[in-house]
Order: structure tokens, then sequence, then C-alpha cells
């Protein structure tokens, strides 16, 4: 079987999440890479699971039992047990793998390919990420000196989430299914942290420039500059912010080493 054979194979069973994630199934990956049993194959999606937890990641997060997820449930019949599989989770079993199917090695290609490109992409967001950070320092700092008070500062920032999502960071973790003390940054993705940044360099640059001063003209920048973000990435992309895909936790990113282990 031709290497793009197998590749196509691959893009076809690909299916996507509602905030437009890939996925595969299980099910598909088996007979892709030629196991006749659902337990042999069922075997190795537990060698990738360890191996997934020796790499410092959860596998809850890229091997995602069927049942659970109200979606799935079209195509295949009621009651068997199937995974949803992210991009890691199916390079993972294509390492751990039988060496004997010969699509094996061919998908272990396919996947090596789409993870490096994953790599190069968490490593752009790991910059952004700490971009982010910095930049909010910077904004925290320009809205001190035009008369933020320190206990004003969560209220100076909520106001760059009101203008940006519409709506307060508490409102907006909600939305996003954010549980309290998550961190936004840490799950938001490139284009989301790339908005995030300008929006506080832009604040920054307009509070400093700025003949005005007070705390409620600081705050009231901070809520436009967002409003003009969120103007600009609706007309640019058709999407508003709040509804940009939620990506993996950063710190599953950093934990992350250049090549998954065989078993």
């Amino acid at each position: 079987m031709a290497t793009s054979t197998i590749s196509e194979r691959l893009d076809t069973a690909q299916r996507t999440t509602a905030r437009d994630r890939p996925y595969w199934r299980a099910r598909d990956l088996q007979q892709i890479l030629g196991y006749a049993e659902w337990r042999n194959f069922e075997h190795v999606i537990r060698k990738a699971k360890e191996a997934s937890r020796r790499s410092g990641l959860n596998p809850s997060h890229h091997f995602v039992d069927a049942n659970k997820v109200l979606e799935i449930g079209r195509g295949g019949p009621p009651g068997v047990r199937d995974y949803l599989l992210s991009r890691g989770a199916c390079y993972l079993i294509a390492m751990n793998g039988d060496p004997r199917h010969p699509a094996v090695a061919e998908a272990q290609i396919y996947f090596a390919v789409q993870t490096r490109r994953m790599e190069q992409a968490d490593a752009k967001r790991l910059r952004l990420r700490a971009q982010v950070t910095e930049s909010f320092k910077r904004l925290s700092a320009a809205g001190q000196k035009a008369g933020v008070r320190n206990q004003m500062q969560a209220i100076f920032h909520d106001a760059r989430y009101q203008g940006l999502y519409d709506r307060s960071l508490r409102e907006l973790k909600t939305y996003k299914g954010l549980g309290d003390r998550e961190n936004l940054f840490d799950r938001a993705g490139p284009l989301e942290l790339a908005a995030n940044d300008f929006s506080m360099a832009l604040a920054e640059n307009v509070l400093l420039e700025s003949p005005a001063s007070g705390e409620q003209h600081a705050i009231n920048v901070n809520r436009s500059v967002g409003r003009r973000v969120r103007s600009t990435i609706k007309e640019s992309s058709g999407r508003v912010p709040e509804d940009l895909p939620l990506e993996p936790p950063i710190g599953e990113i950093r934990k992350k080493i250049t090549g998954p282990p065989s078993g």
C-alpha cells in the first residue's frame, strides 16, 4: 500500500470538533493500521496512553472515551467501545504499533510530519504566551501611571475583556467552560493570544501618549481599545474572540519532549 494512500485514508478519517479541533476515531485508525481485532489494537492504545503519561501529558486530554462525547454516535453501532484520539495520541499509537503491519510505518511518517508542524505551532504559542505576560505587566504599569490604584487594577484589566470579548472575565470563563482557577491565556491559541497582546500594547501606548489621565479615563481607554481589536478580528475573520477554540493547557506544551517514547 503506497504512502500516499495511507495519507489519504488518514486525511479522510480526520474529523473536527465543534471547536475546530482535529481528531480521529480509534475504530477508524484500527482499520487503517491493519489490525483485524480490536483487543489487539486496544493493547496498543494502552501502551500509547502510558507513553503519554511518561511524557508528562494528561492522557484524558488525548484519549477520550467516545461514550462520554455527546456529538459521537453518528456512524458505528451504539455500545461499541471507541476513543476519540488527538493528533498526538495517533502519533503515539503509531509509534507503539506492530511494525509487521506495513501501514504502521507509513502512519508514523504521516503523524511525525503532522506532529512536527504542531511543535512549531506550540513554540509560537509559548512565545506569544510569554509576550502576553510582559504586555500585561507593562499595561498595569501604564495604568498605574495614569492613575489606576492598586485595588482597581482588576477592574482596569476587566475593562479590556469587556471590550475584546463583550463580557467580563468571569462571564467569559463560564462561556468557554473554563474553571475559576484556570488562566484564560494558558488555554488561548495563537490568534487569541496575539489579539490580547496587541490590545494591551495599543492601550499602553494610548495611555502613555494621552494628555488626559485619571482612573476612569484609563479604564475607558482599555475598554475602547479592546472593542477596536474585537471589531478588527470580526471583520477580518468573521469570528469573535470568545468563539476562538481552547487549546491544551500551556503547562502540557512546556512538558512535551521532542519525540514521544516508543514502547
